[in-house]
This record gives C-alpha cells, sequence and structure tokens, in this order.
C-alpha cells in the first residue's frame, strides 16, 4: 500500500545542540517490531520489542544504536513460546527494565514479563507475574520515583471472555509490592501510564452499563495504587477509547478515537489543567477524514508543542490498512499547526512508541512491513523502523533506497577469535569486526562451496560486494563459518 508519512515543520529553536535527523529500518531474518524506546545521556537509544530473527519463535529483545541510529549490539530474552517486549525502562545504576507479556513462562497461557539487564544487555533475571485462569497482557510501563517498577494492561478472564483494569507495581529487584484489578461486566483495558509527580495518570477505555458502551478513561493514582480521581471521556456520544496520555508543564494531555456506529473512527485528543479539569477537547467528525485514529501522544518542552502519530484512511488508501501520520499540535488547545511536509512510503507502518528528544525534536519507533524503493524478502516480512526529526524541522528522508540494518549481531568465537559480522542481511557491502586479531585470514565460498574469494582481516574490514549476485553464501574465519544473504 502507500504509507503517507507527514511531519507538521517545528519553529527554529535556539541553544540546542547538533541537530539529526534519520530514518532507519533494522531487521534480521524474521517477523520484526519495534514497541519502546529510551534515549541516553549520550543521545544513544535503546529499542525493545518482538521478533523471531532469532530462534523462530517470537522473543523480547533489546537493540541498543548510537546517536545516528548505527547499530551497537542486540540480545534477545524468553523461551521456546512467545514474549514481547512493549516498554524499555533505563536508571544508569540498575541498568535496563523489558516490562511485557510472555507465553513461554507462568500460570496462563499468557502473563506479565518483567526483564532486567545490566548496560550491555546481559539479562540479570526475569520474572512473570499471572492466574492460571486468566491472561494477562502489559501495554505500558514506567520507573516510580523509588525505583520501582509500574506496569499497567489488562487481565482476561478465560471463562466469562472480559478483561479487567490490570495494575502491578514491583520493587528494582521485580518483587510484586501490590497489584490492582479494576474493572465490572465488560472489556476494560489500561492502554498509557505516565508520572505525575509521585502519582501516575492511566489512560484506557472501560464499560460503563448505564450507557452500554465502552468510554475513554483517564484517572489518577497514587504510589499504592489508590485511586485518587477518575475522569471518562465522553465528548460526543459512541463508544471512546484512550490510547496514550503525556504530561506537560502546567497540563496534561490524552489521545485517542470514538468509533463510529458505521464502524469508521475519529480522532480524539484532549488537554487537561493538572487538578483534572478539562481545558479544550475535540473529536474528528466529518467527511474529509472519515477514518483517523490517535495512537501516541507526547509533549515537548523544548519545542513547547505537542506531537501525535496517527492513523487515518482516505481514497488514497487500501481499505484494510491506514496510512501513519505524524503532526505537531498547539499545546494548549490541541489544534493543527500549519507547516508540514510529506514522505512517501510503501508498506504498513505501525507506531509503538513517540517520544521527545533531548535536542528539541522527537523519536518514533514501530514497524514497517517494507523498505519503500526496495523490497527485502529475506527479513521475513517487517522492519523495525527508527524515525528521528530534528529540533528545527528537518525531516528524514524516508522515500528512497534504504539500508537494512542489522537487528541479530553474528557472532564468532572460535580459535581464540570474538567479533561480528554485519549486516546480515546485506546489499553492498558487510563488515567484520574482531576483537584483539592483528591479522588474519577470511574465506568467502558461494551456496555450491566454490571459494569466491579470500582476504586478510586485520580488526575491523568492510569487504565491498558489488560484484556478487544476490543469494546464499558462506564466510569462514578459522573454523567459524557464518551465512550471509546478499540482496537484489
Amino acid at each position: 500500500m502507500r504509507i503517507l508519512i507527514l511531519f507538521f515543520a517545528l519553529f527554529t529553536l535556539t541553544n540546542v545542540g547538533a541537530q539529526i535527523s534519520f530514518y532507519k529500518l533494522y531487521s534480521g531474518t524474521g517477523y520484526d517490531k519495534g514497541e519502546g524506546i529510551v534515549q541516553l545521556e549520550d543521545s544513544s537509544y535503546v529499542i525493545t520489542g518482538s521478533s523471531s530473527s532469532w530462534d523462530g519463535s517470537s522473543q523480547a529483545f533489546l537493540l541498543k544504536v548510537d546517536s545516528l541510529g548505527n547499530y551497537k549490539w542486540s540480545q534477545n530474552y524468553g523461551g521456546p513460546e512467545s514474549e514481547t517486549g512493549k516498554r524499555v525502562l533505563y536508571n544508569k545504576d540498575l541498568g535496563f527494565y523489558i516490562a511485557g507479556f510472555s507465553s513461554s513462562f507462568g500460570a496462563g497461557d499468557f502473563d506479565a514479563y518483567l526483564v532486567k539487564t545490566d548496560l550491555n544487555g546481559t539479562k540479570i533475571w526475569e520474572k512473570n507475574y499471572g492466574k492460571s485462569s486468566s491472561w494477562e497482557r502489559i501495554n505500558d510501563a514506567v520507573m516510580a520515583s523509588d525505583s520501582g517498577i509500574v506496569m499497567v494492561g489488562e487481565t482476561l478472564n478465560l471463562n466469562s471472555g472480559n478483561s479487567d483494569i490490570l495494575i502491578i507495581k514491583t520493587d528494582k529487584n521485580g518483587d510484586t509490592l501490590w497489584t490492582k484489578q479494576i474493572g465490572g461486566e465488560g472489556i476494560d483495558i489500561a492502554n498509557s501510564i505516565v508520572k505525575k509527580g509521585t502519582n501516575f495518570l492511566i489512560g484506557g477505555e472501560w464499560y460503563i452499563e448505564d450507557s452500554l458502551v465502552n468510554k475513554g478513561f483517564v484517572f489518577e493514582i497514587d504510589q499504592f495504587g489508590t485511586i485518587v480521581r477518575q475522569d471518562t471521556i465522553s465528548h460526543m456520544a459512541g463508544h471512546y477509547v484512550v490510547t496514550d496520555v503525556s504530561m506537560g508543564v502546567s497540563k496534561y494531555y490524552a489521545a485517542g478515537y470514538r468509533l463510529k456506529p458505521n464502524g469508521k473512527s475519529g480522532a480524539y485528543a484532549a488537554s487537561f489543567n493538572l487538578d483534572g479539569t478539562l481545558f479544550s477537547q475535540y473529536t474528528i467528525d466529518n467527511a474529509q477524514n472519515p477514518n483517523i485514529q490517535n495512537k501516541e501522544i507526547m509533549f515537548n518542552p523544548i519545542a513547547n508543542k505537542v506531537a501525535i502519530g496517527y492513523y487515518t484512511k482516505n481514497s488514497g488508501t487500501f481499505q484494510d490498512t491506514f496510512d501513519l501520520v505524524f503532526a505537531y499540535f498547539d499545546p494548549n488547545y490541541v489544534e493543527w499547526t500549519n507547516q508540514f511536509t510529506s514522505v512517501l512510503n510503501a508498506g504498513i507502518d505501525e507506531i509503538g512508541q513517540l517520544l521527545p528528544t533531548s535536542d528539541g525534536g522527537y523519536i518514533a519507533v514501530g514497524m514497517n512491513t517494507n523498505t519503500g524503493v526496495a523490497q527485502y524478502t529475506s527479513n521475513g516480512g517487517s522492519n523495525i523502523y527508527l524515525m528521528k526529526v530534528d529540533g528545527n524541522g528537518v525531516y528524514p528522508n524516508s522515500d528512497g533506497e534504504y539500508t537494512l540494518n542489522q537487528l541479530v549481531g553474528i557472532e564468532i568465537n572460535s580459535e581464540n577469535l570474538i567479533g561480528k559480522v554485519y549486516p546480515n542481511p546485506f546489499k553492498d557491502e558487510f563488515t567484520i569486526e574482531l576483537e584483539n586479531v592483528e591479522n588474519t585470514k577470511a574465506v568467502l565460498f558461494n551456496n555450491l562451496g566454490q571459494e569466491i574469494a579470500s582476504f586478510a582481516i586485520q580488526n575491523t574490514f568492510t569487504y565491498s560486494t558489488a560484484f556478487l549476485n544476490s543469494g546464499t553464501y558462506f564466510l569462514k574465519i578459522g573454523n567459524s563459518v557464518t551465512k550471509l544473504v546478499k540482496l537484489d
């Protein structure tokens, strides 16, 4: 399909550092999806999500890239079934935490899942949280002021088919401090959580018995899980969903959508004063935008704007898929700004998380099933995308030939050789990195076992592959043999 990505321009900013924008894709040989991201002090990023590029089954992962989006390392976590990392949380003294869900461990079909790693992504422990009579799904998580973890999502009763809001608070060691289950007769889900001082704001949807329909909600809880205030979103008649909440300076924000009786949807966004009183809200309900859903919202303190990532369908869109749009809005009334640019892309795009960056821009992570001009079929069907928009309104070029960056680092470890080969699949070149090796030899074979080339390696060596046809090759270094795939 044709994916239209719109970016609304930022005003020129002052007093910010070096400005960077890029659009990059990461994949292995499986189905790969980005769900969450965090920026570190040096402006590098760590991404989590789900991937089948390691062992065939979907596993949670961490992928670290530098400030320009270049691959640094990746690690996978999980068991024989399925794992998804929804959010990655960071503490420079503790390491990384992955919050998500798993069907490999625990009491039910799916359970809440929490992994702690060191700063290099090495697993320290993993824990699960659930009951045998239900399955649990985590949609969002934050780190509390006491370095504990608060996870929100849903718990589904396998007997009734109804879900309740699930909130789990753990300490920094993953031990449960308290669990809250909130719900009634219908479907109740928490989609988002954000810190508000020592309290938390949670957004989602719940069933209202009086109206016999689901409404969006935003409620505030304290550090012990007690509900301080609850507000139901009901701007117009019909089913409402809050998909994300974000804190501002003097306000907080909610985004979501309204499901119309005809099966289409209208985008919803609102701003609230800190005491919870409504400041401004809107629901898109017109012929020009018959089907649109807000998914992610975030306040950018440097730009003093609100960014929203949303899906829309229009006359230029295939019926079964949405276009993905990113836009900046006024921070008070959540109204459109008028400056924008567009980049054409192909494939299905989904947004996992949208965050502000230290240079006044923002970063988005998600999934892309196509790479634009060049369709890579060896990636298993989907890529992780990382889109960086800088604080001066410079947008990445995502309508050209993309470089498919590696997700799975191929490790070399034999005859005292330690290193990696990347990317894989490759196109114009691949790089071999060896640790503490002054000089050794590499031999490249085709899939018939015929030697194609041999060359000397010293620490880091980039090999040009422009003369090779697409297909499968094998690289032999010492007794280590690595399978590589050349793309068109």
